[in-house]
């Protein structure tokens, strides 16, 4: 085992994230040393699945960790480094939109971000070695160590800025959070109709696969919207006055994609 594999880590947090990387580092060669988080139950049971030990107490942290990974919702990034107790380690986290700037002013010598562009289920187990990892860091030095780190999980190591991770981050937003909503939509419709969800499966793999198939997902887009067919656009609309929501979402949409195409058709002439 080499030098930086034999390293220490010690994570705050124990939810999706923390379930999946917190391996992940163990298989690389990392020595997990604790997993602290409010939730004892996850914590115990992530713990015990790497090796490690477990606190509920930020004061707790282990004081010689050479990685304190923070894997916490954003709105708590703050609070943990409020109250946290960190050793001469690197303290790390794992957000996509919160700022690197959120360590200035504090008693944190080493410190930095590592991104993974990806979403974790604990029910799901999810590799690394393909994972998009974003990395930033206050030094050069500090940097270097955290490009090591990824580079031991993942093939697809970049450095980016807050703003660009910003910006990843909205955009993963969009192609996974808001995507999987519209299949929950679409899910209920089938349901209170009567209808199996399962039916619209093969449409929904032939959609993701074409997608991912070229540079540009509007250049596979089909629908009423595209063909401009108003008519059809309209009975949905209408038909959907049941689901408010659902109805407000169809006609943004619809709209937004009506007009995506035909500024590409301008540009294309």
């Amino acid at each position: 085992m080499d030098s930086d594999t034999a390293k220490r880590v010690a994570c705050i947090g124990s939810g999706n994230l923390a379930s999946s990387l917190l391996p992940a580092l163990r298989g690389a060669g990392y020595k997990i040393v604790q997993v602290c988080s409010r939730n004892r139950q996850t914590a115990q049971q992530l713990a015990k699945a790497v090796g490690a030990a477990c606190t509920v107490t930020l004061a707790e942290l282990d004081p010689n960790a050479d990685f304190y990974v923070i894997a916490v919702p954003d709105d708590e990034i703050k609070n943990v480094l409020s109250k946290a107790t960190f050793g001469s380690g690197i303290v790390v986290h794992t957000s996509g939109c919160t700022p690197m700037s959120i360590f200035e002013r504090r008693r944190i010598a080493h410190y930095g971000v590592l991104y993974p562009l990806q979403t974790f289920t604990r029910q799901r187990s999810v590799s690394f070695a393909q994972v998009p990892l974003y990395v930033e860091a206050g030094s050069e030095q500090d940097l270097a160590e955290l490009t090591r780190m990824a580079g031991k999980l993942s093939a697809d190591v970049i450095k980016a800025t807050s703003e660009t991770r910003m910006l990843l981050h909205i955009a993963a937003v969009f192609a996974c959070n808001f995507s999987n909503h519209l299949l929950s939509i679409a899910s209920r419709l089938m349901r209170d109709n009567g209808l199996n969800f399962d039916t619209l499966k093969p449409l929904i793999k032939e959609t993701f696969e074409r997608a991912m198939q070229v540079d540009e997902p509007s250049a596979v887009q089909t629908g009423p919207a595209v063909r401009g067919d108003s008519g059809v656009i309209s009975r949905h609309v209408e038909a959907l006055s049941g689901y408010p929501t659902a109805q407000q979402i169809y006609r943004l949409m619809s709209e937004d994609i009506s007009a995506m195409h035909l500024n590409l058709k301008k540009i294309e002439n």
